[in-house]
């Protein structure tokens, strides 16, 4: 079976648009950057840190940050899975933006990666459904490789610990079998998640770029579960890359 159900939907024009959701709304200028943050504490760290300034009309919570001088939003409260993410995505290159980072958690799936070890995606499986709606089938999406050095950069002047690598998207968390983490970890998959893959081909469709750094949450590597040793750690490091980010974005401007 192919997938879409309905190959030539490829070819054909949209009936609901971002655009016709967001006209008659009034948004402020556009930043070139926009952050995704889906963990609440690096959200608020956004905030709180860089001075966000809520911005309305988009799924969840969006934040301009006024001390980035305009130059950097951050989004997160909008939920988890690939379909939320290809929506916004959509809104906000409508809106403006260029350029998409994902700071999120993921799932370790080869032995050596430990706790709060960040893993910079260079490609995305895609075994999830909303990526197969925007580019046609493929076993994976690439990253932005121009935006994806731009953040490895920001992150090495950071001297935040990094490896590349690719992650496995799937829309089943529940699903994420001793077989499957098997069969990625042999393919040198780093880590798990939900989103990704759909960041990756949501914003190639919109001419825009993407990347995606990722802090492991839990491991699988052993064919069993298990949480995090030391729980808040992923999060830290995620708000210190969104800070160098930041810094990186007022640098460029």
């Amino acid at each position: 079976m192919s997938f879409p159900n309905y190959p030539p939907n490829f070819d054909s024009p949209p009936l609901l648009t971002a655009a016709a959701q967001l006209q008659g709304k009034r948004l402020p200028p556009a930043p070139p950057w926009l952050i995704f943050c889906p963990q609440a504490s690096v959200l608020r760290h956004a905030v709180r840190r860089w001075r966000g300034q809520r911005v309305p009309g988009f799924f969840g919570e969006t934040y301009l940050l006024a001390k980035s001088g305009q130059q950097v939003a951050v989004a997160g409260g909008f939920g988890v899975g690939a379909p939320v993410v290809g929506v916004l995505v959509e809104a906000f290159a409508v809106w403006g933006v260029s350029r998409f980072v994902w700071l999120g958690i993921a799932g370790g799936l080869q032995p050596g990666l430990g706790t709060g070890e960040l893993v910079l995606v260079e490609t995305a499986v895609r075994d999830e459904g909303t990526s197969h709606h925007y580019l046609p089938t493929a076993p994976t999406v690439a990253a932005s490789a121009t935006l994806t050095a731009s953040v490895a950069q920001a992150i090495l002047g950071a001297n935040l610990p990094c490896q590349k690598g690719a992650t496995w998207t799937t829309d089943a968390p529940y699903r994420e079998t001793a077989a499957a983490v098997a069969h990625y970890q042999q393919m040198g998959v780093q880590t798990v998640e939900m989103e990704v893959a759909a960041l990756f081909a949501v914003a190639s469709y919109c001419q825009k770029e993407a990347a995606a750094l990722l802090a492991v949450s839990d491991l699988l590597a052993g064919g069993v579960w298990q949480t995090a040793v030391s729980p808040h750690l992923p999060e830290q490091r995620l708000a210190q890359a969104l800070d160098a980010l930041v810094r990186a974005a007022l640098e460029a401007r």
